[in-house]
Order: structure tokens, then sequence, then C-alpha cells
């Protein structure tokens, strides 16, 4: 029986072994660190280590229900397709939009909980005297008027 031997390297050449490895595919390294940058820079990787870090809760909950688990892959589906039409600054853009109105809106929960029905004409002349619903008037009515934009484009 003949017993290999194996020979530990010095970390000198471990080292050397490890430059002469990066010096060679440095063209492939830069193009992953490239990527690694616009996907930090877009919010993306940001995104994905939520989803990795809290990955075994959200398959629990996605798996109980199966109406919510389509749901959620017809949605996860539609907006990746959306996603590859916009470029870095509109995801950049949209990234804000979603994270301060989501947290503006979490603030309020309670409000909004807690809101009010408008009842009549009158009621409704009265909230419009508001200026906050003034203003989200004004970006539901933008917002329908970009959605009917976008669906007359097909």
């Amino acid at each position: 029986m003949a017993v290999q031997q194996q020979v530990e390297k010095s970390p000198d050449e471990k080292l050397a072994e490890t430059l002469n490895m990066l010096t060679q595919n440095i063209d492939e390294i830069r193009g992953l660190l490239d990527q690694l940058i616009e996907l930090k820079r877009s919010g993306v990787l940001d995104s994905l280590m939520i989803i990795v870090n809290r990955f075994e809760e959200l398959i629990q909950y996605l798996f109980q229900d199966p109406a919510v688990f389509r749901l959620l892959s017809i949605l996860v589906d539609g907006s990746l397709q959306a996603m590859n039409k916009l470029d870095t600054q509109d995801v950049l853009k949209l990234k804000g939009m979603v994270q301060d109105l989501g947290g503006c809106v979490g603030k309020n929960a309670g409000l909004i909980s807690e809101a009010k029905p408008v009842k009549g004409l009158m009621g409704l002349l009265r909230a419009l005297g508001d200026d906050d619903v003034q203003r989200g008037l004004g970006v539901a009515i933008q917002l329908l008027k970009v959605l009917g934009k976008c669906t007359q484009s097909k």
C-alpha cells in the first residue's frame, strides 16, 4: 500500500496562487463587481437580502394558501418583466417613492383605520377643503391618468 502524503503549501505559495488566479480572471471579476455595484445602487440587492434573511418565514406563509401563492407568482412575474423595462434611475425613483409612501402610510395606519365615511355631497365638499385631501386626490388623479395612458398604448 502506497501512502499518499499531502504536502502543505506555505502561506506565500497560497498567496501567490490566489494572486495568479485573480490576475488571470480580472475581467470576469470586474464584470461581477460592476453587476454587484449596480444591484446595490438600484436597491435590488437590499431587497434580495431581506428575502434571504426571512426566506423560511416567507415560504411558510406563501404555502399556507395556494391562492396567495398563485397571486404572488403572477405579481412577481409581472413586476420582473416591468422592472426589465426600466433604467436604473427609474428603479431608484420607484424604490424611493414606495419607501416614502409605505413609511408614511404605515405611520398613519391608526388614522386610516379610524376613517369615517364621507356622507353625501356636502360631506365630500367639506373633505375637499382639506389641503391633504386635495394633494392626495391630485396624486390619485395623476395615477389614474398614467394608468389610462399605459393601457391605451397596448
